[in-house]
């Protein structure tokens, strides 16, 4: 078996990862390089039978919908399928749609997975889905089973989200011994970040609420486990949730297949931005009589809104490095974000999708890998500070270099 690390050994995002067999081949995500990575300006990755020449792979897995692992999905060559969750396949389509992405036929046709599921892909490899719980819904890590060897890819992962234990019980009962573990190290490179979970979002948004009759929440219309806090938060304080169109989508896809009542949103209000006040009258009407949780995005169509509340408390519930000095600062969120004597004027409220150092640790506790390969991390050799006992960690793998297990 080899591994092979396109893209991720040195850098958190844009991540390409390719497992081959003797005769069956495949990868795992197909990420954009983030703005803020330092080598975001080099070539173009291309890999000879996926993304140009004759076809030579059964299959791209998609881990789930952040542009980071699924970006350069337009670059794979139209013969060979490409896998992803249902639930985030509908959600990636309703986004890409609203962008008004040309591929979107393809997105469509994506072949799609459920939890727990095992793919065959040829006689010699199966690949079985386990979903994890991250800031993206319906996220997954895969296990690669070929030429009896045992890999476990994770993506991006977390325990401290809504759904994190059941990681546990997929440790425990399901993977058992892995031969080789390719994980994240995302958090590694944030030791400063203490974890703070959708639970504590849920108590702080709850007291913000009780405080505060008008609050805005700037987050990520797919992030729907803090989106699924802030509307629990709501509830409690009898404040009308609302959303635009677009959000709503995404919460009626959930919705539709959500077996907890965590993830349905039945009282989510719909406002219409941009349109005339007559459109949104309704809404407009309970939101004064009740007050409300309202999901806003970084555009101008929300400006005017948040003029009609001028003293609303303002969230912010997205990674804090959009906002200061530096590659990754986002001008369009800074230049929306509500201002005092100069200053952005937000509650920064904001749950990582990433796993912490003890959760990384714990996992390799339990699946007992012979061998780990960093993946999603900017520098690898902070995976040696973890005393992992009896686990060869592979930190001086770099992108390209080719791994026999």
């Amino acid at each position: 078996m080899e591994i092979i690390i396109h893209r991720g050994t040195h850098q958190i995002g844009g991540c390409v990862t390719e497992i081959k067999s003797k005769n069956t081949r495949v990868i795992i995500d197909m990420g954009s390089e983030l703005p803020s990575s330092e080598q975001s300006d080099r070539p173009e990755l291309s890999i000879e039978g996926v993304t140009k020449g004759n076809q030579d792979c059964a299959g791209v897995f998609i881990s789930h919908y952040h542009g980071d692992h699924i970006g350069m999905f337009e670059k794979v060559l139209p013969a060979i399928p490409i896998y992803m969750g249902s639930d985030a396949q509908k959600i990636f389509a309703n986004l890409r749609k609203w962008l008004r992405d040309k591929n979107l036929n393809r997105i469509n046709n994506f072949a799609t997975f459920t939890p727990g599921e095992k793919i065959t892909v040829s006689d010699e490899m199966t690949v079985t889905a386990y979903r994890v719980d991250h800031s993206a819904y319906d996220a997954y890590m895969f296990l690669i089973e070929a030429e009896g060897k045992r890999i476990l890819h994770t993506g991006d992962f977390r325990c401290h989200g809504w759904t994190g234990k059941g990681l546990w019980k997929v440790a425990e009962k399901l993977i058992r011994k892995i031969d080789v573990l390719i994980t994240e190290g995302t958090m590694l490179s944030r030791d400063y970040e203490e974890e703070y979970s959708e639970f504590d979002l849920l108590m702080d948004a709850t007291k913000i609420m009780n405080e505060n009759r008008n609050v805005f929440v700037l987050c990520s219309s797919t992030n729907i486990d803090s989106i699924a806090s802030f509307y629990q938060a709501a509830q409690k304080n009898k404040r009308l949730f609302v959303c635009d169109r677009y959000q709503r989508t995404n919460l009626d896809i959930v919705s539709e297949t959500a077996i907890t009542d965590l993830y349905r949103f039945p009282k989510a209000k719909i406002y219409r931005p941009g349109q005339d006040d007559s459109v949104n009258a309704d809404c407009l009407r309970k939101m004064k009589a009740m007050g409300f949780c309202m999901l806003v995005r970084a555009n101008g169509y929300f400006d005017e809104l948040l003029e009609k509340f001028p003293d609303s408390k303002f969230i912010y519930s997205m990674w804090e490095g959009y906002l200061k000095e530096g590659p990754a600062k986002d001008e369009k969120k800074c230049n929306f974000i509500p201002k005092e004597n100069g200053k952005l004027n937000y509650t920064y409220l904001h749950t990582s999708g990433h796993a912490t150092k003890d959760t990384i640790i714990k996992v390799c506790e339990k699946l007992k890998p012979s061998i780990l390969i960093p993946i999603h991390v900017e520098d690898p050799k902070k995976f040696d500070n973890l005393n992992i006992s009896n686990c060869e960690i592979k930190t001086s793998l770099k992108d390209g270099d080719v791994f026999v297990c």
